[in-house]
């Protein structure tokens, strides 16, 4: 597959710009001294008295680099993607090499992870792999893939670093064969908003007008009959 021609600008509209005043400077830095950090520990279960997460270890699992079952809710891998790009949004505003080996380690993970026809979701792989696409309401796919894509797109922007945003495009690919109008497609929509934007933030990075149509189907499919898959 052709990889779209995405060009190397990290310091883009919506990605460059700088906060500086005595009110957010210090929610920034809280976010990045605290927030991050902490969440990072609670996703590699390192929090003493909470529940495991075990997201990282669910891909970590589907990659083959551990043996185990997938622990945890169907949406876990979003909670993984939302950190990613929080730490893409900090690296954007300032260079922080630590932080960004850190999330390098995580994304070749998820990059071993994913299927070899693009799908990627670690609950459906490790526990239920006859089951994609056949509940749009309740079990979260489309989310998990939307906040994936946003991830790999900010992590994009914030570093010029593509693995990511090549593994979302071939998400976006195999979304598109899977969801649309032609004979063996699907009809359907998320039963949680997400991945609409997402689609819409990829082809704003690469270009390419069939993630602005897939958006639009999905859109377009909100509110129709039969509701859901």
């Amino acid at each position: 597959m052709t990889k779209p021609d995405v060009p190397h600008h990290p310091q883009i509209s919506g990605y460059s710009h700088k906060i500086n005043d005595p009110f957010w400077s210090h929610y920034i830095e809280l976010v990045r001294n605290v927030v991050v950090p902490y969440q990072w520990e609670a996703l590699n279960d390192r929090i003493e008295g909470a529940e495991p997460s075990r997201a990282i270890r669910n891909f970590r699992i589907a990659a083959g680099d551990e043996e185990g079952v997938h622990y945890g809710m169907v949406f876990q891998d979003s909670d993984v993607a939302k950190w990613i790009e929080a730490a893409s949004y900090l690296l954007s505003a300032k260079p922080d090499p630590e932080l960004e080996v850190l999330v390098d380690s995580v994304i070749e993970t998820i990059a071993r992870a994913q299927q070899a026809d693009g799908y990627l979701n670690t609950y459906f792989t490790l526990r239920e792999p006859g089951a994609r696409w056949t509940n749009l309401a309740e079990c979260h796919e489309l989310y998990c893939a939307g906040h994936m894509i946003e991830a790999g797109v900010a992590y994009y922007h914030a570093t010029g670093k593509r693995t990511l945003l090549d593994v979302v495009i071939r998400l976006a690919d195999h979304i598109g064969t899977v969801f649309g109008t032609e004979p063996g497609q699907l009809p359907g929509y998320d039963g949680h908003q997400e991945i609409e934007l997402a689609l819409f933030k990829l082809y704003e990075t690469t270009k390419e007008e069939k993630y602005l149509e897939l958006s639009r189907y999905f859109l377009d499919q909100r509110g129709a009959s039969p509701h859901f898959l």
